[in-house]
Formats: structure tokens, C-alpha cells, sequence
């Protein structure tokens, strides 16, 4: 299983499977990743091309390399326990 990251609308990184992937659509002009039992991903994409060919890139490239995914810093994580 290969991951990939994505920028939510309210700019938070996730991390999704693509081929849970059902469907890429515009939504009152945001672009909508569906992923099937009713999850929806509001991007940051302005148009369905770019997301198309963005999660199309971002997967066949996991695929070849399998390189760790590179986190954003988060300050709440680095606490100590």
C-alpha cells in the first residue's frame, strides 16, 4: 500500500491511499477527492486537471521510489513524554 499527501482545503497535510480513490470533482469551485464510503478530501487544487495529474504523479512516483513521505514540521509532536 502507497500513500500520498495532500494540502486540505484549511491547509492541513493528510496522507491517503489512492486507489481508495473513487472519483475527482468541483464543488462550488473546490476540487473534491472522494474516496468511497462517504470521505471527502476539500483541496487546495483550483481545477480538476491539476489534481487529476497530481495524484497521478504522486502515486506512480511512490510506486517507483517508495520514499518516505516528508512530514511538516508540527511543534505538537515533538513533545516529550
Amino acid at each position: 500500500m502507497y500513500f500520498i499527501t495532500i494540502e486540505n482545503q484549511i491547509g492541513e497535510t493528510v496522507a491517503i491511499n489512492p486507489q481508495r480513490i473513487t472519483s475527482i470533482t468541483m464543488n462550488n469551485d473546490v476540487v473534491v477527492i472522494c474516496l468511497g464510503s462517504q470521505e471527502f478530501i476539500f483541496t487546495k487544487f483550483m481545477d480538476l486537471e491539476a489534481a487529476v495529474d497530481y495524484v497521478e504523479r504522486a502515486y506512480q512516483d511512490r510506486k517507483a521510489h517508495a520514499r518516505p513521505i516528508k512530514w511538516p514540521r508540527n511543534p505538537l509532536h515533538n513533545i516529550s513524554a
